[in-house]
């Protein structure tokens, strides 16, 4: 194996630029009334008495 040159090595080297880190960022959390949203399609809670709705994967 044979010697790699100093500027061979600076060639073959990725050109990203390093930069600062940046804050972190993410979704913002929902102010939300009952903790979900809720959907005009759904179940009302009162008609949900001897309801059995089964979890599907």
């Amino acid at each position: 194996m044979t010697r790699m040159s100093k500027q061979g090595e600076r060639r073959a080297v990725s050109h990203r630029r390093r930069r600062a880190p940046s804050p972190k960022t993410g979704p913002k959390r929902d102010n939300l009334e009952f903790g979900y949203r809720i959907h005009l399609n759904g179940l009302n809670p009162d008609s949900l008495a001897g309801r059995f709705i089964p979890k599907v994967r």
